[in-house]
Parts: C-alpha cells; structure tokens; sequence
C-alpha cells in the first residue's frame, strides 16, 4: 500500500492561513521579491553551464575529425570506413545513453555536485584514451567512455541549475546549458579548422587533447559552487540548505532575503510531505501525475531528436562535402553553422521566461518540419550535383535549420525536462528525458551514412513525420510551467503543493512587519 502524498504545511503557513486578511495586505510587496536575480546565482549557473560546454565538445569532436586527412589515413581508408563513422557516433551515443541512467543514483546519495565530478573524471580518462588511440577498437572504447561522462553530466547539469536558480529566471538560467553546448560546437569546429592545417600525423588527436583540458577545468569549477538547496533540504541539512539559497537569491530589491526564506519554507514542507513515498522508475510509471511526467519527459526529446539535429549536426562537414565543398571549406562552414546556432540559443533564453516553454516548443516543432521538408526536397534533386543555385539554397537551410532548433528548442528542452520533477525523483526523471534524448539520437544518427547513402533524401522524410504527429501530442498534452517555483509545477500534473511561495513570502513580510513593530 502507497503512502498518502496529502502534504501538510509549516506552522508559519498555517498561522498566515488564519491571518489570511492581514497576510493579503502585502500582496502588492509579492511581485517585488519575485523580480531580480542575484550576481551570485547568475555566478553559480554560467560555471554550471561549463558542464553543457563539455558534452558538446565530447559530442562533436568528431564531426571535424572525421574530416581531418591524418585521421582519416589512419582509420577511414578501409572498405568498412561508412561503417567505422556509424560506430565511431553511435558509440558515443551508447556510452551516454549509460551514463544518464548511472547518474541518478550517485546525484541522489551523493549529491549534485559530486555527481558532476565524477563524470568529470571519467571525462578526463576518456580525453586521454582518445588522444592516445591508435587502433580502430581502442577508439570506439574510448568513444563509449567518453558517452559516459558526457551523459552523466548532461543529464544532472540542468537539475542542479534547476534548484539554484528562481522561479522568474530559471528558463535563463538552466537554458544556459544549451548555450553551453552549443558555444562547445563552435570551439569544436573551430579546433577542427585551425588543426586542419597542421601537417603532422598529430593533428586529429589534438581535438581529444583539448577535451582533455576541457574536462579537467570542468574537474576544477566544481570546488566553487555550492550544493543543491532542495538536495541538501532533502537530506535534513536545512541550515546548510537555508544559508545557501540566502547566499544565492538575496538581490538589492530584497536584501534582507525574504524570497529565500520563503523558498527554504515552500521547500522544507514540500520535502516533508514527499519523504515517505516511494522511488523508483516502477513506481513512477503506477503512479498517473508521475506517468504523465514521464511521457513529458519521453516525448520532450522524441520531437527534439527526431526533428535529426543531432545527426546533422554531426555530420555537417561531411554533408557539405557531399555538396562538392573541399576538406577546409567544410570545416569552415561546419564553424559557420555552429555560429548560427548560437545565435539562435541567445534568442531561446532571453524569451523562455516570457513566451513559455511549451509555446516555444510548439512553435519549433513546425517550424522544423517545415523546414526539413524544404530540405528532404533540394536533397533529392541537388544534393551530389553540380547545380549550384540548388547547391546554395540548400547550404543556406542548413543554417536556417540550426537556427531555428536552437532559438525554440534546444535550450527549452533542458529547462522543462528538469523542472517538472519534485525533488525527490528528479534526478529518475532526468534519466528518463536524456535516456530518451541518446536513445532517440542513437536511433537516428547511428545509421545516418548508410541511410544518406542507401535512400538519400528518403530519409530525410523520417524527420518531417516524426517532428509533426510529436509536436501535435506535445501541443495538447504538456502543461506550461513558466515562472512558477519547482514545488508549485506540481498542481499542472495534479499534486497537492504543501506551500504557495506567494503566502510564504506575504507570511515572511508580515512577520517581518511584526517584529519591526515589537522592536
């Protein structure tokens, strides 16, 4: 027999529930608390995002080494090459698939912090393993590894910027992991370019040596950030966990820390009422607002990845090659995309907060297949051609494409599939988002050289259908959760909140009105 998940609020809230009349009196001061965002948690969530910067340079590093002639020498000269580039990507994607399941129970026991460091670390060996490589086999192992830590720390990044940052600027905040990687994609392809022109049979492994150093800063960062508020709450390690989100959300509009308070009483109350449930992914999929969560979660990254951005952008030098560009023209406009992408990543976080998640990801999700279809179409009749109008219209979709991913999708995805988890489960239901994020990249890049060289633009036509019927489930069945804190997400899926975060904070004034009167 289950638990009772009725919640059961804090004295402080219960007093203010009798005094509601007095409470409602500071309504107007609410709005003052919910504005602003501390240099400290801004601080805190851009050396967060260092691990988004890490799964994308691990992820893309070999986009522009597969294009690199000493590479190239050394492994693609065999009659198995097409094979070996699927392998050398869905191994990658495998090893990541594993690592966002192994780190929800290290993030849980350990915590967030922790969590990331060790994925780090296995990061750090991969980097080394990589750079060393001089076998095909040894390559594809050190690629599995490599998809560990990435997927580690892909996957509890956004949870733990999640509970650092507030309910008004937490889309900015945790978007910040796709500007992260995306900024990864740049730097990687501009490593890939400039090492292009070194004429030494090292020249491949330097990417992987710069993923070292990569992984290694990544290692270093951690000692300075804190650890998760909600962890530490859920814990019993309140006064840690009350200093920290003072430390984190005190601005100059509330310099006494009234909104962290209030938080720190939201979050007590709403750990209390779900310590006692149970965990684990059974019970997730028994449990209807959870399952829903799940299926959110699911298909958050089913459109996403089907939509092929990850299989594109892998394979953006590869595929201007087949337009008839040169090895440095390739790498170049492999660098140019990725630029492109940022772009759009910069328009994605400045209006999360204020469009909203699912708006956002609806209007992606048609804005893709729209464009997608234009390309199933300029690839079946120029791609391989020399027809350069068809040529250009086709390299300029490209961009647009990346464009528009990355300004409605990329970085809203990371918010929402963290965010509409309670605390007690959310490092299992990052699992479940990025468990379908590599499964679904996985399925799609994995035979992406074969399929581009078997059907061609019939491929392509995989795209369009599974980005339009997920973007119509997604239209109607994900609730919207923008400005809200992460304990009041749980009445869009049915839950009972222990706290509303605007009566804790009207208590936390009236209290703090009191005691001026008493003094």
């Amino acid at each position: 027999m289950e638990p009772a998940e009725k919640p059961i609020g804090p004295p402080i809230l219960a007093t203010a529930a009798k005094n509601s009349t007095e409470a409602s009196s500071h309504s107007d001061d609410v709005q003052t608390y919910l504005g602003g965002t501390s240099r400290r948690v801004i601080q805190v969530c851009i050396t967060a995002a260092l691990g988004g910067f890490l799964y994308g340079f691990a992820a893309n590093a070999m986009s522009g080494t597969l294009a690199q002639t000493s590479f190239i020498a050394l492994f693609l000269t065999t009659s198995d090459a097409t094979a070996r580039m699927d392998g050398l990507l869905a191994s990658f994607l495998g090893g990541a698939f594993v690592g966002s399941i192994v780190q929800a129970p290290i993030s849980n026991k350990w915590g967030r912090r922790k969590a990331n460091l060790v994925a780090a670390l296995v990061s750090v060996v991969a980097g080394v393993l990589q750079s060393a490589s001089y076998h095909i086999a040894m390559l594809l192992v050190a690629r599995v590894l490599c998809g560990v830590g990435a997927g580690m720390v892909i996957a509890n990044s956004p949870v733990y910027m999640s509970e650092v940052a507030p309910p008004h600027t937490r889309g900015l905040l945790v978007g910040l992991q796709g500007v992260g990687i995306v900024t990864a994609y740049i730097a990687c392809s501009l490593c890939g370019l400039i090492f292009s022109f070194v004429q030494n049979p090292v020249q491949w492994r330097l990417t992987f040596i710069v993923l070292t150093v990569a992984s290694v800063g990544f290692a270093c960062s951690l000692l300075f950030l804190p650890e998760s508020p909600r962890w530490l709450m859920e814990k019993g390690r309140e006064e840690q966990a009350r200093a920290e989100l003072e430390r984190l959300h005190r601005t100059k509009s509330d310099p006494t820390g009234t909104l962290a308070r209030a938080e720190a009483t939201q979050i007590k109350a709403q750990v209390e009422a779900e310590k006692h449930l149970p965990k684990g992914y059974l019970y997730i999929f028994r449990t209807p607002h959870l399952r829903k969560r799940a299926f959110c979660s699911i298909l958050l990254w089913v459109m996403g990845q089907g939509t092929g951005i990850t299989a594109i952008a892998n394979l953006i030098p590869v595929l201007m090659g087949g337009l008839g560009f040169g090895n440095t023209l390739q790498l170049g406009l492999g660098c140019a995309w990725t630029v492109a992408a940022i772009l759009g990543c910069i328009v994605n976080v400045t209006f999360i907060d204020r469009i909203g998640r699912v708006r956002l990801l609806v209007i992606g999700g048609i804005t893709n297949a729209t464009i997608l279809a234009m390309m199933t179409a300029l690839v079946k009749y120029y791609l391989n051609t020399t027809y350069q109008p068809g040529i250009n219209a086709l390299v300029a979709l490209y961009f647009i494409f990346g464009f528009a991913f990355t300004s409605t999708i990329e970085c809203t995805a990371y918010v929402y599939g963290s965010e509409i988890w309670p605390t007690h489960l959310r490092s299992e239901g990052s699992t479940l988002a990025y468990a379908s994020f590599f499964g679904n990249a996985l399925a799609y890049s994995a035979p992406i050289n074969l399929a581009l060289k078997n059907i061609g633009w019939e491929y392509y036509l995989v795209f369009v259908s599974v980005t339009v019927v997920s973007t119509a489930i997604l239209a109607v069945y994900f609730p919207e959760t923008k400005n809200l804190t992460l304990e009041e997400i749980n009445a869009k899926f049915g839950d009972e909140v222990a706290v509303d975060l605007k009566d804790a904070i009207a208590a936390e004034v009236q209290a703090g009105t009191s005691s001026a009167k008493t003094a």
